[in-house]
């Protein structure tokens, strides 16, 4: 089990991510069921190095907070408390400018991958 903290009302975990040998522990990650994909903050990846390179796709991408311009990346490994972890997970990067501090979502698209089970009473996330 993988405590959730709660943030601004919200539901925050850490997350390591690992791109190129290179890893990153990203403090305030919203778990958002609302969300269709996995984005995190490009200022922050940009400690391990990751930068858009020409053959990255660019899109928008709209939710509540507006539109934003992303670019996409394939990270080597997301990992959550070494309890949780995919490997080669397509993302998208933004700069995430909400109005509070976040570091990236875990979208719908990770939750599936790795059979997500988020208990909001007990404020814990696990897989089966």
């Amino acid at each position: 089990m993988i405590k959730i903290k709660e943030l601004s009302e919200l539901p925050f975990i850490e997350v390591i991510v690992t791109f190129q040998g290179r890893s990153l522990k990203l403090e305030n990650v919203l778990i958002d069921t609302g969300s269709a994909g996995t984005i995190f903050n490009v200022n922050k990846l940009e400690e391990i190095k990751v930068k858009p390179e020409p053959n990255d796709v660019t899109q928008t991408i709209q939710g509540v907070g507006g539109l934003e311009f992303v670019y996409t990346k394939d990270i080597d490994q997301i990992s959550i408390n070494d309890e949780i972890e995919v490997q080669n997970f397509h993302v998208e990067l933004g700069s995430m400018d909400y109005g509070l501090e976040i570091d990236g979502i875990l979208g719908y698209d990770f939750m599936k991958e790795v059979g997500l089970t988020i208990d909001l009473q007990q404020l814990n996330i696990s897989i089966n």
